[in-house]
């Protein structure tokens, strides 16, 4: 882990933003999102504070964190407590562990209820939850499909169609339930759940609520191209990013106590055959998707009191709500925004 309080060597954007390089996770999407930080609608001069950074390695991806605090000694404090949460998060979730919660549901073909962390079953009633409002254009349960995609992307050659329909065969929603906070139902015995298009959404939210409780609420959360934003930095009415869409054009979001997750295919695809493939998996095919677009959702703002009670096992939480993010922006990539509902408040960019 790297804890070190550092300042930024990136160049500044025109409008005097805090220029951060792309953030790609080479494990689950990668995406041409350029994020530019703003001290809200701030002038570039030599005497604009610049937030503390903080960097970390975890689920595959650079997780970084800035915090807008007089304090530095609390805020190293802070982004140590939060790393050692998304350090706990990757551990159970991560199906690149086999000692993981998730791989050990995963290998078993025992059908029946299984004990789990709070952290696990409240991941998946919100993956079922967005897969039943994307009629299965985002599922959980793309475990084989993940893991067979991986062997091809790997070899450059697509998977038979005997092999690949009884993949898909093993993919399904419904065949998982959740049983209060501790427990699911395994419906059959050769399911694998994956949360690669929700974990890193609701870990960057969570990590801003693990620093408010640490004392640093005005602080903001990138995880891969899923961000959290806390309460506005000193003198500010909110953090800014700066969006790059594929077409040339330029958006600045203001966040505040907002999640926000960017998902497409711009720089990570595999071509086999002569067809281009994203790294996103289309629950429709089994492969990666061949047509997708680059889609920004933001999450509904909370108040100030909802942010400092967000629980992770509240599903109308700030927390709930990064994960939700997440999960749209996956699906919309190869959906249009047509085929599903969003949440109250939630607002999409990008989408055609």
């Amino acid at each position: 882990m790297v804890d070190e309080e550092a300042r930024s060597h990136d160049s500044r954007c025109p409008n005097g933003a805090l220029a951060m390089p792309s953030i790609r996770s080479s494990l689950v999407r990668a995406t041409s999102l350029l994020i530019a930080v703003c001290i809200g609608g701030c002038r570039a001069n030599d005497t604009q504070r610049e937030p503390l950074y903080f960097v970390h390695a975890a689920m595959g991806t650079k997780i970084e964190v800035r915090i807008d605090d007089n304090d530095a000694q609390r805020a190293r404090a802070a982004a140590i407590a939060a790393f050692e949460r998304i350090d706990a998060l990757d551990a159970a979730w991560s199906d690149w562990r086999p000692d993981s919660e998730l791989s050990r549901f995963n290998r078993s073909t025992r059908i029946g209820v299984f004990e789990v962390s709070a952290d696990t079953s409240t991941a998946l009633a919100i993956a079922i939850e967005v897969a039943y409002a994307t009629e299965g254009r985002f599922d959980p349960t793309v475990g084989p499909l993940v893991a067979l995609w991986r062997l091809s992307r790997a070899s450059g050659v697509l998977p038979s169609p005997a092999v690949l329909d009884a993949a898909r065969k093993r993919v399904g929603f419904r065949r998982v339930e959740c049983n209060g906070l501790t427990s699911l139902n395994k419906l059959a015995p050769d399911l694998a759940i994956d949360f690669g298009g929700i974990a890193k959404g609701l870990a960057a939210a969570e990590l801003v609520v693990v620093l408010a409780q640490h004392g640093c609420p005005r602080c903001l959360v990138a995880v891969a191209g899923d961000l959290a934003a806390g309460e506005a930095p000193q003198g500010s009415d909110a953090w800014r990013i700066d969006i790059a869409w594929p077409n040339g054009t330029r958006e600045e979001i203001p966040l505040l106590r907002q999640n926000a997750s960017t998902s497409g295919d711009a720089e990570q695809f595999v071509e086999i055959d002569g067809q281009k493939y994203a790294h996103i998996i289309d629950p429709a095919t089994g492969l990666g998707a061949t047509t997708t677009r680059q889609v920004t959702v933001i999450g509904a703002r909370v108040s100030s009191e909802e942010l400092s009670a967000a629980s992770i096992t509240d599903p109308h939480s700030f927390i709930a709500n990064g994960a939700r993010v997440d999960a749209f922006a996956t699906a919309l990539a190869i959906a249009p925004a047509h085929y599903m509902e969003l949440p109250t408040g939630f607002q999409v960019r990008g989408a055609k």
